[in-house]
């Protein structure tokens, strides 16, 4: 039994800290939707793609949480919040995930712009601190990313994001590094119901993944969200409620190994 749980913290932690940059997408919408949102504009492209800030275009905060194969040790949470001006969009988020001894801390000033109707770019500055008990320490680092988006018609929009493109050191010994990532995708509004998307995404120290999700709008205030990863292959699910200017969703993740890593995000738009 110790063994086992030995192996999930390391495989766990590993995972969290460096898929796609900062344990994976961000927010309950995302994660129901096979983690897919880089074409997608909401609060969580502060951390999902950073273009995304613009089509949103709105002032906003909220909070994501996540229990990863449902060990305390493996949590993570952020804190996402985004500020509407007349130059564009600012955005900044803090995230946590670990537990004393094991964890990682990352925080991020992002901006994004529209550069026309239907084009965006967004750059975002990260700070991201790793401790590995303490007979490894403390490491800091500063890196960035960046994404754009371009809505090519009023139903299909595609994006792509870029984190730590310049790969930068966690450590001179054994030379390691941050992982670099790079995902591009599509998103599709097949009607004001229906919404699909499909992305692919690598991570400099992984194979290559591929994405899908779709999202069903239920009546006027609720959606119900499925999604599909690869490598290794994840099934997702989830739900979503609108309450005015309050928004909760709520999601599962299931590995064919590790089990259910439940999730919620919880926002609120000004």
């Amino acid at each position: 039994m110790k063994i086992r749980i030995t192996l999930y913290l390391f495989f766990g932690l590993f995972n969290s800290m460096f898929a796609s940059g900062e344990w994976g997408p961000v927010g309950g919408r995302s994660v129901a939707m096979g983690l897919s949102q880089v074409a997608c504009t909401d609060l969580w492209s502060v951390n999902n793609n950073q273009a995304g800030m613009a089509f949103y275009d709105r002032t906003a905060a909220g909070l994501y949480f996540e229990n990863r194969f449902l060990l305390k040790e493996l949590g993570s949470q952020t804190a996402a919040f985004t500020l509407k001006t007349r130059y564009g969009v600012l955005g900044s988020s803090v995230g946590y995930s670990g537990d004393a001894s094991y964890n990682t801390t990352r925080a991020g000033l992002a901006y994004s712009r529209k550069l026309g109707n239907r084009f965006s770019a967004g750059i975002q500055l990260d700070y991201i601190s790793t401790r590995l008990g303490d007979e490894y320490g403390k490491k800091s680092n500063v890196t960035f990313e960046a994404g754009i988006l371009v809505k090519v018609t009023e139903q299909l929009a595609f994006g792509a994001h870029a984190f730590n493109p310049v790969h930068v050191r966690l450590s001179e010994y054994n030379n390691e590094y941050i992982p670099s990532t790079l995902n591009a995708g599509f998103s599709f509004t097949f009607s004001d119901k229906l919404l699909l998307t499909a992305e692919a995404d690598k991570n400099s120290g992984f194979p290559l993944e591929f994405h899908s999700g779709a999202e069903y709008k239920l009546g006027r205030n609720a959606y119900a969200r499925v999604g599909l990863t690869t490598n290794p292959a994840r099934y997702t699910f989830g739900f979503g409620l609108e309450m005015k200017n309050l928004s909760i969703d709520l999601s599962s993740s299931m590995h064919p190994q590790l089990c259910y890593s439940p999730q919620a995000s919880v926002q609120y738009t000004f």
